[in-house]
């Protein structure tokens, strides 16, 4: 099991190394010192703990970074600087202060400010076949014993050359990549830390009163068998620290993926917020051309509608074949885009392809313009229509905040089945591919919702299996009982089941949609929309070269 943790750094993507500043000052940022009676009860403690000479254990005292806080500096709207401040601890004063459990008369005189908080440093290490890899610590180590963890362990000041901000986070990174060598055995060589080696999160482990971690993400080029077997040589420097190994499938932790994504820290709302959003947007435009016959709010929505319906039956009918998936991401660029854009600053007649043909490359479906364009009807001059769809796609990146990676329900609910497969419908297949084909249709209807700004993927899969279980009367009590509330309180399975009628109500709830309407709308936002962001207008088209220039003219004269 893991413990329980909470996110202490919000970060919009992940990090490099040298993207995080130090702030060291020991005299600012060390712990306070406990009363010499206190103190003394917990030298007695620790004694005890080295006294207890069992096979295996191995207990010292080093020095260690102590983690006093963490300071965001806002450099624009979308980017903040990290700063970790940075005093000194030891691993006596942890065990003592945070692992150990201590009588109420000591624990009640140690404050958040006698906490050793000593920085530790976590990784996600993936193996080539897509696997996790998960230590399962001896049974007699003093800290978190038989627990599953990843591999781990805390920077040494020791090994720092100085206590600079380089040479700290070197130490960071370098004691990283030892802790996976020195507990799992990998190949020091097969760890990819020259292309796939970041930070995923800071963390406090709640169950050691907010011990903190830098949580990061390595890949190695070793297979899980190759890892296993050489696990098995046990000629590892800290074998004695686990007794197993246990590789856990990257796509099964997909909802813990989600929750580390931009997805979730950018892009989740309240339907207040969300009426928010698109006001504002409506209201910036208006205020800009307040002569023009400017559509409402509501107008914007039917606008938006249409063109989603547009989008969708362009990519269902497209050649070759798009996934599922790949539709769901095109849609949601979609709607990402018009929650902060109003449809008269940027017509969506050509918004709504340029989606689609990024997410051909953000999804790797390998279709060249030409092909693409071969799929749009009505396009007579394809080098005219390659450069309206090219004109855009930078703004579109841009206006989606470089965050193009989308989490849909597709893949957790096809987890589902499987797992369904598995275990409860083992003889009678038919019944899964029933849930299936009519679950598809379900996750299928929520991309013209806002259900992805509301709630995680993982939730939406769970109400598409429990409708499609209703609708072709398969039966999974069992499987949901066992499964999904099984280990859930009265509260939280309420929890669960008002979400699920919640995202049901949405998708099965049709918004109000009228072709002649709709008609008039398009109609008037021919008439009030910018036609200063129209590829097709000769204004467009003069600044872009005005652009253009610009930036030849200061390559000549800077660049050597």
């Amino acid at each position: 099991m893991f413990s329980t943790w909470v996110d202490i750094l919000n970060l919009n993507k992940p990090l490099k190394f040298d993207e995080l500043l130090i702030d060291f000052n020991p005299e600012l940022y060390n712990a306070k010192s406990l009363p010499d009676d206190i103190q003394k009860k917990l030298d007695e403690r620790w004694n005890q703990l080295l006294a207890d000479t069992k096979p295996g254990r191995v207990l010292f005292n080093e020095s260690k970074f102590r983690l006093h806080s963490i300071e965001t500096k806002a450099i624009d709207e979308h980017t903040n600087e990290f700063v970790l401040k940075l005093g000194l601890t030891d691993y006596k004063s942890f065990i003592c202060t945070q692992q150990q459990k201590l009588p109420d008369d000591i624990r009640q005189h140690i404050t958040e400010d006698h906490l050793s908080h000593p920085l530790g440093v976590g990784c996600l290490l993936i193996t080539s076949d897509d696997k996790i890899v998960l230590i399962k610590r001896n049974s007699n180590c003093v800290d978190s014993p038989n627990l599953y963890d990843l591999p781990g362990g805390h920077p040494e000041p020791k090994n720092a050359k100085s206590y600079s901000k380089q040479d700290i986070i070197e130490e960071i990174r370098l004691s990283t990549i030892a802790e996976c060598v020195d507990e799992t055995n990998v190949d020091r060589t097969t760890l990819l830390v020259d292309s796939f080696f970041f930070i995923l999160i800071i963390t406090r482990n709640l169950n050691q009163h907010g011990r903190p971690a830098v949580e990061s993400c390595l890949r190695t080029s070793m297979s899980s068998n190759e890892l296993q077997q050489r696990y098995n040589l046990q000629t590892h420097t800290e074998a004695f620290e686990s007794s197993e190994l246990k590789f856990w499938p990257l796509e099964n932790i997909s909802d813990l993926m989600y929750h580390l994504s931009t997805q979730y820290t950018q892009w989740l709302f309240t339907v207040e917020q969300l009426k928010d959003l698109r006001a504002k947007a409506n209201a910036e435009y208006v205020q800009k051309h307040t002569s023009r016959d400017c559509l409402t709010v509501d107008e914007e929505a039917m606008v938006i509608r249409y063109y989603e319906i547009q989008l969708k039956d362009f990519c269902e009918k497209f050649r070759p074949p798009m996934t599922k998936m790949a539709i769901a991401v095109a849609m949601q660029y979609f709607k990402r885009f018009y929650l902060n854009n109003s449809v008269m600053e940027y017509h969506p007649r050509d918004i709504y392809l340029i989606c689609i043909y990024l997410t051909g490359k953000t999804e790797e479906l390998r279709i060249s313009m030409e092909e693409f364009v071969a799929n749009i009807k009505d396009s007579a001059n394809v080098n005219h229509t390659a450069d309206i769809l090219l004109s855009y796609e930078l703004l579109l990146i841009e206006k989606l905040h470089f965050q193009l990676v989308v989490h849909t329900a597709y893949r957790p609910f096809e987890g589902l089945i499987i797992d369904l497969k598995t275990h409860y419908l083992r003889d009678n297949v038919n019944d899964a591919d029933q849930l299936r084909v009519t679950g598809y249709e379900f996750l299928d209807k929520t991309l013209l919702t806002d259900v992805y700004f509301l709630f995680p993927p993982s939730q939406i899969a769970l109400t598409a299996l429990v409708f499609a279980s209703v609708k072709t009367k398969v039966n999974i009590d069992d499987y949901i009982l066992k499964h999904v509330y099984g280990s859930l309180e009265s509260a939280q399975m309420q929890q669960v089941k008002e979400t699920i009628r919640l995202i049901a109500n949405a998708v099965n709830t049709p918004t109000k949609f009228k072709k002649s309407e709709v008609k008039q709308i398009i109609e008037k936002l021919e008439k009030c929309y910018n036609t200063d962001n129209d590829p097709r207008t000769e204004g467009y088209k003069k600044r872009r070269l005005e652009q253009f220039q610009a930036v030849t003219d200061y390559e000549a004269r800077n660049l050597p």
